[in-house]
């Protein structure tokens, strides 16, 4: 065979011939004949192989030119550190390659040329400068694909990396496939299947090219799990009928991606089509589909970002399931179906066919783009996500041509800022059907200082027009947050200064003495819709303070100071709060007359607030703002303790008290501004205690007692603005108190009370004040 060439041709597929050109220089050729097996060790001369029917070759760790094999089936072993140039093998014959070099020569059409038979590579590198890494045939008279099984290395070709006939099929992992020259792919397939895994898949032109089989319409599957494919300067994957219908179901998984230089993620054309699957993977890319080729696209908790375009010959479809995403536009597409928490992020005006929405959502853009969608026929029930922007009025629209049915829900986004000039604001417009279209939450859209709700009127196509009406307007949460904080400071110092009143009890049990003293309190107050806000505050605190007898007078007057802080929380419903941080210090005299029973109590308390609103908005977003201001106040009581028979003893008394709080403005960061005026409080009180002193063989004294007092808030005016809109905060009227409790005198030096309130009025209610104290005395 000296000086001549062997050329060896194979059959791709039934209907049509393909020469697989492979010329061997056969200068050093050997033979395996038929049923024999041969071994290339180190050291053995360079040669060329061709085996017989039935025969095996071995390489251990030694270089060969090409083997050929063209008369399977036969046995090709090459083991760690081997090299050869070519591998022919058909007709049933396995071949296993680990770890060792496949290298074509010029000249050679194929690193590996196999047909019929089974490859198995593990940590191979297989190359062809000029053409073909790998090329997989089925028999021609078997209709038998080849079968690749490839763990590692890498395979490139300047004409392919990989090519695949109808019936073949490649298990592929952490493999790298390149397609070298300028046009070039990394995997062409004709009606074959493919998995691969955790792999690099590039071309020159495309990565993956998908071409039809010509007679025969066998649908291949592909799945690439957790696999980079890239074209170059094309798309990522090609898949081109040449005019011959080809159709594969193609799954990207597991965190696949595709990059194509043209900036198209796949391309279907000429007769093509394509079965999309997206799951656990973010693929970016348009998608375009052209020349009488379909497209259906389903994306399964993953997402999707570029163009779907479609020409006048095609179709395509889009489903999302699975909280999927698709970020991008929908170009003659026929059917899109958002599902399961989906959504579908416009990022302009968009026509679609049928939109059958179940669970989904369509977002139209950022806040400051407004889209216009069309919707041939919608369906289902989903969610539209809308801006609006106020101050001109522009926003998103819902346009349905043709029939609308179903149950939908939109979610406008709203604003701290008032509208420049309210008015009816259209966000739906359908042609024909049932639809029904409601605000999610069922809550009205903030807008600024109001909300405003949800509408419909017929219109004059026989539809149904869905608007939001200025007309509706109630008082939005951001504002209801900004009243309650102006209006919550009064009751915040009232509820602080309970815990001086109870003090009476246990100065009375102890004449006066030089004395310490600690409380712990809670206040809950709920004020009523009649006041123009409702709301519910709950307080808790503490207080310290001491005082000493005066040494002038009659030596019955008590000087002392006091300190302490509380909390307190507002809830306005709707996730929307408060919260006020209260500092506080004060003085305080008391003269206590132990003989005639009559008694003054004059307190000085200064408060330093810090003021949180937290606002729930009705797209579900928070707007916050917070400012500090101060206050101060005093109150005055005079009473008379009136000593019965049997230790009773009955103690009429009245009060008044007054407060002024610092007036603050201060913005949410929604742009909502609010600014409240010096607030104030006039509140006078006339009650009686009635109690009885008992007398433990301890030498201890129990003394418990119920009160009932009328209380009237005087105040009527306390100016709030929001946004220029100006409301009047007023807790003015008449209201009942009750309460009980008992005070305990351990010894001269140690007394212990508790007390209990309750109160109700025209607009405001407490049901329940509580304070805990202990007095030590010497």
């Amino acid at each position: 065979m000296s000086g001549s060439l062997v050329c060896v041709s194979r059959i791709f597929k039934p209907s049509s011939f393909l020469s697989l050109a492979l010329c061997v220089s056969a200068a050093h050729a050997a033979n395996v004949n038929p049923g024999d097996s041969a071994v290339v060790s180190p050291g053995d001369a360079v040669d060329s192989w061709s085996l017989g029917s039935g025969s095996s070759l071995t390489v251990n760790g030694a270089q060969t030119q090409a083997i050929n094999a063209i008369n399977g089936p036969v046995t090709v072993t090459i083991n760690p550190g081997s090299s050869t140039q070519a591998i022919i093998a058909d007709e049933g014959s396995v071949v296993t390659i680990s770890d060792s070099n496949v290298s074509a020569v010029p000249g050679q059409t194929f690193g590996m040329a196999i047909t019929g038979s089974s490859v198995a590579l593990t940590n191979t590198n297989v190359s062809n400068a000029n053409s073909i890494g790998i090329s997989g045939a089925q028999d021609g008279t078997t209709n038998i694909g080849s079968r690749f099984s490839i763990i590692g290395g890498t395979v490139s070709g300047g004409l392919v990396g990989i090519t695949l006939s109808e019936q073949s099929t490649l298990d592929m992992e952490g493999t790298q496939v390149t397609g070298t020259g300028a046009t070039s792919y990394g995997v062409r397939a004709f009606g074959s299947d493919m998995t691969l895994r955790n792999s690099t898949i590039s071309g020159g032109l495309n990565g993956i090219v998908f071409r039809g089989t010509g007679t025969t319409t066998r649908v291949g599957t592909t799945n690439l799990d957790g696999t980079h494919v890239e074209g170059q300067s094309g798309a990522a994957i090609l898949l081109d009928g040449r005019g011959e219908p080809v159709e594969v179901n193609l799954n990207l998984l597991n965190g696949t991606t595709l990059t194509g230089g043209n900036g198209n993620a796949l391309e279907v054309t000429d007769s093509g089509i394509a079965n999309v699957r997206i799951e656990n993977s973010a693929i970016v890319g348009d998608v375009q589909i052209t020349n009488d080729s379909t497209a259906n696209l389903a994306v399964n908790q993953g997402s999707l970002t570029g163009d779907i375009v479609v020409d006048g010959t095609s179709q395509g479809a889009l489903a999302l399931q699975n909280q999927a995403t698709f970020t991008g536009n929908l170009i003659n597409v026929d059917n899109v179906a958002i599902g399961d928490q989906s959504t579908w992020n416009m990022v302009a005006s968009n026509t679609v066919g049928s939109l059958a929405m179940s669970g989904g959502a369509v977002k139209f853009g950022g806040a400051d783009q407004f889209y216009q969608l069309n919707v041939a026929n919608l369906s289902g029930n989903g969610t539209f996500i809308m801006d609006v922007d106020y101050a001109t009025n522009q926003h998103d629209t819902l346009n349905v041509t043709g029939t609308a049915t179903g149950s939908h829900t939109l979610l406008i986004a709203g604003s701290g800022v008032d509208p420049v000039s309210p008015q009816q604001l259209t966000v739906v417009q359908t042609a024909a059907g049932d639809a029904t279209f409601a605000l999610a939450g069922g809550r009205a859209v903030d807008v600024g200082t109001f909300s405003y709700d949800l509408a419909s009127v017929s219109n004059g196509s026989g539809g149904t027009d869905w608007f939001l009406d200025p007309a509706s307007k109630t008082i939005s949460p951001g504002t209801a947050s900004a009243l309650a904080l102006f209006n919550t400071a009064p009751t915040v110092w009232y509820g602080e200064l309970t815990s001086l009143r109870s003090r009476m009890g246990e100065l009375r049990l102890n004449k006066g003495d030089t004395g310490v003293w600690m409380r712990t309190y809670g206040n809950k107050y709920d004020v009523s819709q009649s006041s123009g806000l409702g709301y519910k505050q709950t307080q808790y605190g503490f207080s310290l303070g001491a005082d000493a007898p005066l040494p002038v007078g009659d030596g019955q007057w008590l000087v002392g100071v006091l300190a302490g802080q509380s909390n307190s929380s507002l809830d306005l419903s709707r996730g929307t709060s408060g919260s006020v941080k209260s500092y506080y210090a004060g003085v305080y005299t008391t003269w206590l007359d132990q003989d005639s029973g009559y008694y003054f109590d004059g307190v000085l308390k200064f408060n330093r607030f810090r003021n949180d609103a937290k606002v729930s908005m009705s797209d579900g977003t928070r707007a916050k703002g917070d400012y500090d201001n101060s206050g101060a106040g005093g109150s005055l009581e005079f009473g008379r303790h009136i000593k019965l028979d049997d230790g009773y003893f009955v103690e009429p008394f009245t009060q008044l008290s007054a407060v002024v709080i610092q007036g603050k403005s201060f913005t949410l960061d929604n742009d909502m501004q609010a600014d409240g005026d010096r607030s104030r409080s006039l509140l006078g009180k006339a009650g009686v205690t009635v109690g009885r002193n008992f007398a433990l063989d301890n030498g201890s004294v129990l003394q418990p007692y119920v009160k009932v007092a009328g209380a009237h808030e005087f105040a009527k005016s306390n100016r709030v603005a929001v946004n220029d809109n100006t409301f009047n905060n007023d807790l003015s009227g008449s209201r009942a108190e009750l309460g009980a409790g008992v005070a305990v005198a351990f010894s001269q030096n140690l007394q212990m009370h508790a007390d209990f309130d309750y109160a109700n009025g025209e607009n405001i209610e407490q049901p329940l004040g509580a304070n805990l104290g202990v007095r030590y005395s010497w």
